[in-house]
């Protein structure tokens, strides 16, 4: 049992094929690492069932559960807040919903935590279309380009913050720059890192909700970031 109490928050929108098995897979795994844990899945305006599943599944998981729900879709960026502000355990994880990972790879990152301010994943190989992955490297490099962020895999949602280290920090985007701001504003505030490598799988069920618009507004709040920054 960790000594650590942690918070695992998993933001979700339209996921009612993924939802339930990721967050029995989690309470097994907190269930039997911690002594004290909260498990919180923010249901982003989806419009089929999650969140009626994660209702049914609050009696399920004994009181260790916390849903929260916005009324129309926010964005991933947004729903991330929700849940990552709203965590009160010492440590704060956070991943998706699609059971693109494993939630027991945890372990490798909490043998370190006591080290480090935040541990990040980075998938090993990954489980996605060449034009995605070319794309993300492409990402990778314009990311260190413009802010010096020397990360593997900026946009793999499996990370591990001390709550003590993410009060530092803020998100304003509502969209898939998240990742981003959060790693920029960790090496401004002098967040001491480690990056560890973690097992990617296909997607469990359903589609990804990343759109061509999406990459056009990231570009944008990538701008806009990069100005505020430098200011």
């Amino acid at each position: 049992m960790q000594k650590n109490s942690i918070s695992v928050v998993i933001p979700a929108y339209n996921e009612e094929g993924n939802i339930e098995k990721v967050a029995f897979n989690t309470f097994d795994f907190l269930r039997d690492n911690f002594t004290e844990f909260e498990i919180i899945i923010v249901d982003d305006g989806s419009t089929d069932s999650t969140y009626d599943v994660c209702k049914e599944l609050m009696d399920d998981l004994k009181g260790n559960l916390v849903v929260l729900r916005h009324a129309r879709n926010r964005g991933y960026g947004a729903a991330l807040r929700t849940g990552l502000f709203s965590a009160k355990k010492d440590l704060v994880f956070y991943t998706d919903s699609d059971n693109q990972f494993d939630i027991r790879e945890l372990h490798l990152f909490l043998e370190h935590i006591s080290d480090y301010d935040l541990i990040i994943g980075y998938r090993k190989n990954r489980q996605d279309f060449f034009l995605r992955k070319f794309c993300a490297f492409v990402y990778n490099r314009l990311v260190f380009l413009l802010f010096g962020l020397n990360v593997r895999d900026i946009d793999c949602s499996f990370k591990l913050f001390k709550r003590s280290a993410l009060s530092l920090l803020s998100i304003e985007t509502d969209e898939f720059l998240v990742d981003t701001e959060l790693l920029v504003k960790a090496r401004l505030n002098n967040l001491k890192l480690r990056q560890i490598g973690v097992t990617h799988f296909p997607r469990g069920s359903g589609r990804s909700s990343v759109k061509i618009k999406h990459v056009l507004s990231t570009l944008r709040d990538i701008a806009f970031l990069y100005r505020k920054i430098k200011k």
